[in-house]
């Protein structure tokens, strides 16, 4: 009866050591933390950054403009902003007046579409008019330094004194004498004035002008 007792403790206490073993090592695998998968992430590179907005271009020389445009990312188109149809041939030559939007090429880069005129042109008021020249004003009756100021605007390349008196020679200065013709007539149309020269003939402060240039003031 001892020895079937002893053995039925032998036979428990190895199975409770055992178990106690396997319980310890499934309680230890449950209390594992599971590890969440990383957050993939995906970058698609664009292969030519959008434009934020056109840059202003008006005013500036044609071929300045040009780079400015596209160093933004837009080409450019031009036209002869007159009622001319000149071509562009000389980028440097020219100026932007007005600056529109051409739309795109084949998906491309955006296209902006400037109208210009050449460089020492004025802009006309609205793009295909005609370019708005310079009149040249009246300057008879004026002094001759009077006259000067008033052609000053214009912008013509030389103003020219001449005697209206074909006995009568031009002091070196002639700013006191007055006006008596003037070429370009007043109201004329001046187109490109910077190339231009003006010829007035002046008479002497105390005579009057003659009928017609190169009269003579004192008769033999």
């Amino acid at each position: 009866m001892v020895v079937v007792l002893a053995g039925l403790l032998f036979v428990l206490s190895r199975f409770g050591d055992g178990g106690g073993d396997r319980g310890g090592g499934g309680g230890g695998s449950s209390e594992q933390k599971a590890v969440p998968p990383k957050a993939s992430v995906t970058v698609s590179a664009s292969a030519r950054p959008k434009p934020s907005g056109p840059p202003s271009l008006v005013g500036k020389r044609l071929k300045d403009a040009k780079e400015q445009a596209s160093a933004a990312g837009f080409d450019v188109v031009s036209h002869d902003a007159s009622d001319q149809d000149a071509r562009q041939w000389d980028v440097g030559g020219w100026k932007v007046c007005f600056q529109g939007s051409a739309g795109q090429r084949n998906g491309g880069r955006p296209v902006l579409d400037l109208g210009v005129v050449r460089t020492e042109a004025p802009c006309p008021a609205a793009d295909g008019e005609k370019i708005p020249w310079p009149a040249m004003p009246a300057v008879t009756g004026m002094t001759f330094g009077r006259a000067g100021e008033a052609l000053g605007p214009i912008g013509f390349r030389k103003v020219e004194p001449e005697s209206a008196y074909s006995d009568v020679e031009l002091p070196g200065v002639a700013d006191p004498w007055k006006v008596c013709f003037q070429d370009p007539e007043p109201g004329k149309t001046v187109e490109n004035p910077q190339f231009g020269t003006v010829y007035l003939k002046l008479a002497p402060p105390d005579a009057v002008c003659p009928e017609r240039p190169y009269a003579v003031l004192h008769p033999s």
